[in-house]
């Protein structure tokens, strides 16, 4: 667990307030936090390569639930879900923060469902659309890929309308960019993502060093990734 996961770059810009992890399961802790001070619910807007939204604790009960007894597999990875879940308190984030080492990064967004830290999400991802009784994801074709301008958004047909009118998180995932490029939006042509961006209450990034490295295309560090993506946040909040 390192010291960025519980101690996360902070920023505030105009404001905002904008929070850093590493590995992307502790955003939770930080919209607990949001929770705990206002006492309501939240909508997610996440922009990520992957989808993020395992049920809660899944790998860890399927690991568990196997290696007592492969035949009762389903029946065990729902108890021990339950079990984990019941043990955490909404407004006790230590009681959260036990439990981390038992999440992987792509169980936060239903965990957060299920705490009522969220009450909908919105996935914008590159692989796979999820079908779940809540929460809606967004596929963005391959020519798209890493794309934050307009014609990405209105290709995924995201509902802005429905969105515009919600308390909003914004979250997203270092690794959904592909090249420097991908960060030099032209917010004279594009106004979608700034709208997102102005609207959130709170920002949330994962740097995800493993998958950024995996699926960059170009000459593009993850240090860099941050800086420009900060940088096009200041740009849209100053603007």
């Amino acid at each position: 667990m390192s010291n960025s996961n519980l101690n996360p770059r902070c920023l505030s810009i105009g404001g905002k307030e904008i929070r850093v992890v590493d590995d992307h399961q502790y955003v939770l802790l930080i919209w607990g936090r949001l929770f705990q001070n206002r006492k309501q619910p939240m909508v997610l807007v996440s922009i990520d390569y992957h989808p993020d939204t395992n049920p809660p604790f899944w790998l860890w009960a399927y690991q568990k639930a196997i290696a007592i007894d492969p035949d009762r597999e389903v029946e065990l990875v729902e108890t021990f879900q339950r079990r984990m879940l019941a043990a955490l308190e909404p407004f006790d984030l230590d009681s959260v923060q036990r439990v981390m080492g038992q999440m992987r990064n792509d169980e936060h967004i239903n965990t957060a469902l299920e705490l009522g830290y969220l009450s909908d999400y919105h996935m914008i991802n590159c692989m796979e659309k999820h079908v779940y009784s809540r929460g809606g994801h967004y596929l963005v074709p391959e020519n798209k890929f890493g794309s934050l301008e307009d014609s990405m958004f209105k290709s995924i047909e995201l509902p802005l309308e429905k969105i515009s009118t919600a308390d909003l998180i914004l979250d997203i995932d270092l690794d959904y960019f592909m090249h420097p490029q991908n960060l030099a939006l032209d917010l004279n042509q594009n106004s979608m993502f700034a709208d997102l961006v102005k609207q959130a209450q709170i920002i949330t990034v994962a740097r995800s060093r493993t998958y950024f490295d995996f699926l960059k295309t170009d000459q593009f560090t993850i240090e860099s990734c941050e800086d420009k993506l900060i940088d096009l946040l200041e740009k849209i909040i100053h603007r």
